[in-house]
């Protein structure tokens, strides 16, 4: 099977507080996807970035997966 496309996208919280997503989607998609994932009143934004392909590896994300990866000492947190 292939690997989906991973797009990082920004989150910024209702404190101010940012956070970092990936979402394995199509780019057009990605936003619209961790928006369902966090707490309503909550912004996402696109970033250009791309992660690592060893990161990549490491995550394994499936099509259609969004995981925060804001503190990679904490267990990732896989939303579907």
């Amino acid at each position: 099977m292939a690997k989906p496309s991973v797009h990082l996208v920004r989150v910024t919280t209702d404190d101010r507080e940012h956070q970092l997503r990936v979402a394995a989607t199509p780019r057009e998609e990605a936003v619209d996807r961790v928006l369902d994932a966090i707490p309503e009143g909550w912004a996402a934004a696109l970033l250009s970035n791309r992660l690592k392909p060893e990161k990549l590896e490491i995550l394994n994300l499936r099509p259609g997966e969004v995981l925060e990866i804001t503190n990679p000492s904490d267990p990732i947190r896989r939303s579907h």
